[in-house]
């Protein structure tokens, strides 16, 4: 019950939207993960403020960030700025997804394995509440596996 209300929240849109600092929202992010001990890198700038939803943007990027560690070991974080949108990839190194499950896992409650949730947390709702966080925005999540280890999450935000 408690997952499904973390769902739904997760695609609420109450809160305003309002021009931030994309980029201290970033690197914030990064300063917690390190902090924690965690190996998170960030590339690239943010020149202009974005609008948006703050808190959305943030429990989205966190998830993928927590995520890139949980599975991969680390997350390496690029940023790509144009006038036409913000483009944050999150990569890491670790197994990657198979082909067939890259839009399944978007799906509530889906997981890899069964018995994941419980040696890593977690309930299959993380990446779904993000994608539509992204979308949302008027954007969108993509994953794609790297052609060498790893799985990438590029999250696309339009300006």
């Amino acid at each position: 019950m408690s997952a499904t209300l973390d769902f739904m929240r997760g695609t609420e849109t109450r809160e305003p939207s309002q021009r931030l600092d994309l980029m201290a929202l970033l690197e914030s992010i990064q300063e917690d993960a390190q902090e924690a001990g965690e190996d998170v890198q960030l590339h690239g700038q943010i020149i202009a403020p974005y609008n948006g939803k703050p808190l959305a943007l943030k429990r989205c990027i966190v998830n993928l960030v927590e995520n890139a560690v949980r599975y991969g070991g680390q997350a390496d974080i690029k940023i790509e700025d144009t006038e036409a949108e913000v483009v944050i990839s999150i990569c890491d190194k670790g197994p990657g997804i198979p082909e067939g499950s890259l839009q399944k896992v978007f799906d509530p409650f889906f997981r890899l394995e069964s018995s994941r949730a419980q040696q890593t947390g977690g309930t299959g709702l993380g990446l779904g509440i993000a994608r539509n966080i992204a979308r949302a925005h008027g954007g969108d999540l993509i994953l794609h596996n790297r052609s060498e280890d790893g799985l990438c999450a590029k999250l696309n935000l339009p300006r």
